[in-house]
């Protein structure tokens, strides 16, 4: 294990498993759709599913059904209010390759946590669906804490759960506006875009990942 890095933070969506954006920008390509709004703090771009809503639901302010809906009553070409709902559901895959490098990763030594923007509802489903938080030590999600990334408290909050500090932690996420905020607090950071370039860039991070 590296002396300095001790814990590896890992984002969920997008980095694990990917679902939320490709399905949301599928949707707005088939549909056609004008997004209303600003676009999220934490998001690369905008699409259907990212209604201003999806930050109360993220954390845990609003039920399912009630984003859901509002999802729908301003898109509603695109279909019915179960039919989203299973559909965002079918569309949570892995993101190939993370799961063999976590793997190597906690056979380092490397205590392994997530901290991810997610509801429970879905966050229930993907537990199920895929176990990937057994092999993690510890879980930090928005709906728990009642803020999401990039907002400092999302990192405070698993510094606080680790029991540890910023500087013994490599924090890994898809967005750079996320690893920025990361860095601004002291973590080591790297921006996920393929399990590949995650391998190769942990690689010139940590001196015992060959």
């Amino acid at each position: 294990m590296s002396n300095q890095i001790k814990h590896i933070i890992f984002d969920l969506s997008e980095v694990l498993i990917t679902g939320i954006k490709d399905t949301g920008i599928a949707l707005r390509e088939k549909h056609q759709l004008e997004i209303e709004g600003p676009k999220m703090d934490w998001a690369q771009e905008k699409h259907p599913l990212l209604t201003p809503l999806v930050k109360e639901f993220f954390h845990g302010n609003v039920s399912e059904d009630e984003y859901v809906n509002d999802v729908i009553e301003k898109y509603p070409q695109i279909g019915t209010v179960e039919w989203l709902k299973r559909h965002i559901r079918d569309n949570f895959v892995e993101v190939e390759g993370t799961r063999a490098i976590v793997i190597r990763l906690r056979a380092l030594g490397y205590k392994l946590s997530i901290l991810s923007n997610h509801s429970k509802e879905w966050l229930d489903h993907c537990e199920e669906k895929f176990n990937f938080h057994e092999l993690f030590d510890e879980r930090v999600y928005s709906y728990e804490i009642g803020a999401s990334k990039p907002d400092p408290r999302s990192y405070e909050a698993v510094l606080a759960q680790l029991k540890t500090t910023s500087d013994k932690c490599l924090f890994i996420d898809d967005s750079d506006i996320n690893t920025a905020a990361a860095e601004a607090l002291g973590f080591r950071t790297i921006v996920f875009t393929t399990a590949s370039e995650l391998e190769r860039e942990l690689k010139q991070q940590l001196p015992d990942f060959e």
